[in-house]
């Protein structure tokens, strides 16, 4: 009797042992098959994009306007430079087929139309259209300007994970969003992956959808369960992945 069973432990083990290895070989084949809905995270090198762009033809870059030099330098923080203009990331797309996610850390009423200006004026020099930029930004109010003159336009959902949030709060926060997304000010909201639940949820309106899991890589993204769900989700247009590489900044 107990050889019996120990036998039924080891065939699960086996079969489960077998499912998880197909599971791995599946997501490990379909790691660059999902280009137009899974891009590249934080590509803010040129050295970045040429090393990922075989893989991720989409990418998400991180821009501060500096006022002075009239310049979308290529930075994460605001007191951080590597003098890396955006014109640079227009110049290689002009060849390209991809789409550019802007994430403007500084937009705000006094430099929005100085941003705006300087975005048509290399959409016009290097043939880029409109529809192949994401402009993000916490301040949608500022991005209504650019929604109205044919950006396609995100506001950053910059809330706190749910989990920290009392009920209350969360309501409070999907009403604000219910409000924004009314207001027709931008084209879709951005968040990060913990909001998806949430927001699928409890939102209520018809509007793009754009997510990260920026400490996730592709090959796990695609191996777990909500991976799955969200790529199956057409109202979620972007899914933003880690992908460091050898020139990650």
């Amino acid at each position: 009797m107990k050889e019996k069973k120990i036998k039924l432990c080891l065939a699960i083990i086996g079969i489960f042992s077998c499912f998880l290895l197909y599971q791995v070989i599946v997501a490990a084949r379909s790691v660059g098959n999902y280009q137009e809905k899974i891009w590249l995270h934080r590509c803010n090198s040129l050295e970045k994009l040429y090393e990922k762009e075989h893989l991720y033809p989409n990418i998400e870059v991180d821009v501060v306007f500096r006022e002075k030099e009239n310049e979308l330098d290529v930075t994460h923080d605001l007191d951080t430079t590597f003098h890396l203009e955006i014109e640079e990331y227009f110049r290689h797309f002009k060849e390209k087929k991809g789409c550019i996610w802007l994430d403007i850390k500084n937009l705000s009423a006094s430099n929005k139309d100085s941003i705006l200006l300087k975005l048509t004026g290399l959409c016009d020099k290097y043939q880029i259209n409109k529809e192949r930029l994401i402009i993000e930004s916490t301040s949608w109010k500022d991005l209504k300007l650019f929604t109205d003159n044919g950006f396609y336009t995100s506001m950053y959902v910059a809330y706190d994970k749910p989990s920290r949030l009392s009920e209350s709060e969360e309501v409070s926060c999907i009403k604000e969003l219910q409000h924004i997304v009314d207001s027709r000010s931008v084209r879709a909201i951005s968040f990060p992956y913990w909001w998806y639940p949430s927001i699928k949820k409890k939102l209520g309106r018809s509007i793009d959808l754009l997510t990260w899991k920026h400490r996730t890589t592709q090959f796990i993204f695609l191996l777990s369960h909500e991976g799955k769900k969200m790529l199956d989700d057409k109202q979620l247009k972007v899914i933003l992945v880690k992908d460091k590489g050898k020139h990650h900044r």
